[in-house]
């Protein structure tokens, strides 16, 4: 007789270090949580900025800017070219790097800035700093609501903690209120944000949220021209892939329309990353026309079969190259 545990998911496993969750989760944004985990889980292996921004669908800044987040936090070290779990010595054998460092050499000062500051301190500062004690009036203002004890320290994290001046929290503070918006959460959120992409200084503020608004108001037509209802405020994913369509690769109405309709065809419902998927092959190929994709796919279908050969000039498939741009909009690599 033998006797075997399944253990199922429980098999495979890997470690998070216990201030991930005790001290970082509460300003790590979901991307830099995503990271994080991504290299956890794949230790030892090559990781790619560009693999890891496309598995996580993030782009290569945010990549970027989290494994930097995570390295001023001293969670990760930077070795050549190898990233390893802080004060870890380098093994030739990557199982055997601990994943944490639970006792680092140097003080582990960073700690104290991921933390909002206690009542002592935020009531001091705010007696020594008037221009952010004026902040504060401001924001009560906007937010027209007294700002409780929490709301307080969160504002003078973000100044004292993550370096944002008071008018770059201003800026950031009345564009939210713009697009109605304006609660803690979302200040707190976008503001370690903005800090983690160095945007210090009004020049930068402006430069983001024109920017914010640029993808704002793309997405808002684009949402109306395929009469798709938001609720609450669009998603992230929703604006970049908007912002992309139209300030990027420049397609017109029809052209988004098309893809909409073809991926409501093959789907039966609304799927935001096929239609990109579509969008992104027609960029690529240069059509940025109805009537030119028209022709190629009809130019497609009369070609005569033949078997696929290697080489330039090769085609996929007995319908020819051009043909295709049907057939892989069809394959379920444009899935999620």
């Amino acid at each position: 007789m033998s006797y075997q545990i399944n253990l199922g998911q429980w098999k495979n496993v890997f470690v998070v270090p216990s201030s991930v969750v005790d001290q970082h989760i509460k300003i790590a944004s979901e991307a830099q949580l995503k990271v994080l985990l991504y290299l956890l889980r794949h230790s030892g292996e090559e990781n790619s900025i560009e693999q890891i921004g496309d598995t996580l669908r993030l782009s290569a800044e945010e990549v970027q800017n989290a494994v930097s987040f995570w390295i001023e936090r001293d969670l990760l070290t930077r070795q050549d070219d190898d990233l390893l779990p802080a004060s870890a010595p380098k093994s030739d054998n990557p199982a055997a790097q601990p994943v944490a460092a639970e006792s680092p050499k140097k003080p582990r000062t960073v700690i104290s800035r991921a933390q909002r500051p206690d009542p002592m301190f935020v009531s001091k500062l705010l007696q020594e700093n008037k221009i952010l004690a004026e902040l504060m009036d401001d924001v009560q203002r906007i937010l027209n609501k007294p700002l409780s004890p929490g709301d307080t320290a969160t504002i003078v994290m973000l100044y004292d903690s993550f370096g944002l001046p008071c008018e770059v929290i201003l800026m950031l503070l009345t564009y939210l209120d713009e697009i109605g918006n304006a609660n803690m959460r979302a200040i707190e959120r976008y503001g370690i944000q903005w800090a983690d992409k160095g945007i210090k200084t009004v020049i930068d503020a402006e430069r983001e949220t024109t920017r914010m608004k640029d993808s704002r108001e793309a997405w808002g037509s684009v949402s109306k021209l395929l009469g798709i209802r938001n609720v609450g405020n669009p998603t992230k994913a929703q604006m970049e892939n908007a912002d992309r369509w139209i300030h990027t690769w420049h397609f017109s109405d029809e052209m988004i329309t098309e893809a909409y309709e073809r991926c409501v065809n093959t789907k039966g419902t609304y799927n935001i990353s096929y239609i990109n998927a579509i969008l992104k092959r027609w960029y690529e190929k240069g059509i940025k026309s109805l009537d030119t994709l028209k022709a190629e796919e009809s130019a497609g279908m009369k070609k005569p079969k033949s078997k696929a050969k290697s080489g330039k000039g090769s085609v996929f498939s007995v319908e020819g190259a051009s043909f295709n741009v049907k057939k892989f909009e069809n394959n379920s690599l444009f899935d999620d």
